[in-house]
């Protein structure tokens, strides 16, 4: 292949678009099979921060209309906090999430007959009578946010058109949900967070070597189309050549993370968030691969520059001390 047909700086570890199908991103899709083909109102996925769940969410989403052979609409909403929450801008922000081209100040009543139209006219056409919608940093929602999302739920539901949320988020969800449950809010609850997804980072050297794979393999990291190039193989063509893949070096790049770890007292069990961890991958790529040193593989330490560049440690460090600092 010709490198010079792909401009430095297109590549997409270089853009930093692409999403792979890992192990954690197969057991989400699985648990959003259950909830699409149940047609369940609802569902919370958690974790600590930066363990890629919202990539994770939209790639499990992109394809599982393939999964389950039928095209459910489905849109991606932030969940913004005010220090006074209203129904108007509440419904004012999904509007403009979902891409509604005419957002203006209106009563809530009319922005909430939009979002329901909107909702309803991509089910029908469709042809499912389903959608779904993601809510996103969902431990910024509150009682009176949900009880608007209710509203809309409801109305979907006497149109005769299934809706279920998907509230992404942090831990705290969990504690919102004990919230709720101390204030018998039943309503919320068993619409969207009786069903729970506890998203993981990376925790096994198997977890490693899995994530690696999908780098080396044409058939998941293919750039450009119809290249049979990979990733790894686009990066460090002459050591590919000779049999060098990433998915080897998973135990050194494991080793190094677990050293650095004791090196700065981390103690905590092992969960890599996959936003570090790809960083680390990339920043190996793009410093000592085709577009750097042209180096014909990484080395050891070389890994280790390249898991220091990430912040990972320092990030580790720092949610310790706040972890700490909430058992105080």
């Amino acid at each position: 292949m010709d490198k010079q047909l792909i401009a430095i700086g297109t590549h997409p570890i270089e853009v930093g678009h692409y999403m792979l199908p890992t192990k954690e991103v197969l057991r989400l899709m699985e648990n959003l099979k259950k909830i699409v083909t149940n047609r369940l109102p609802g569902m919370i996925v958690y974790g600590r921060p930066r363990l890629g769940k919202t990539t994770a969410l939209k790639f499990a989403l992109e394809n599982l209309p393939n999964f389950i052979n039928a095209p459910i609409p489905i849109f991606i909403a932030n969940s913004n906090t005010y220090r006074f929450p209203s129904e108007e801008k509440f419904y004012s922000d999904l509007l403009y999430d979902f891409d509604f081209p005419f957002v203006s100040r209106r009563k809530p009543g009319e922005l909430r007959n939009q979002i329901v139209n909107l909702l309803k006219e991509k089910a029908e056409t469709s042809g499912t009578r389903r959608v779904i919608v993601i809510m996103d940093e969902g431990h910024n929602l509150t009682e009176a946010h949900y009880q608007w999302l209710m509203d809309i739920y409801n109305q979907l539901d006497r149109a005769k058109i299934s809706m279920s949320i998907i509230s992404v988020g942090q831990e705290e969800l969990l504690s919102r949900r004990t919230f709720f449950l101390g204030q018998r809010k039943s309503q919320i609850i068993g619409r969207f967070m009786t069903h729970e997804h506890r998203f993981f980072g990376i925790t096994s050297l198997e977890d490693i070597r899995s994530v690696l794979h999908c780098y080396d393999s044409p058939e998941i990291s293919e750039y450009p189309e119809n290249s049979e190039c990979s990733f790894t193989r686009y990066y460090f063509p002459e050591g590919y050549d000779k049999g060098q893949r990433l998915e080897k070096d998973a135990g050194i790049i494991y080793r190094q993370f677990m050293d650095l770890r004791r090196e700065h007292g981390v103690k905590s069990k092992l969960e890599i968030p996959m936003e570090y961890f790809t960083y680390a991958v990339e920043n190996a790529l793009k410093i000592f691969g085709t577009h750097g040193d042209q180096l014909e593989w990484i080395t050891s330490q070389q890994w280790l520059e390249a898991i220091k560049l990430t912040g990972y440690i320092e990030s580790e460090i720092y949610m310790a001390l706040a972890h700490r600092g909430d058992n105080e």
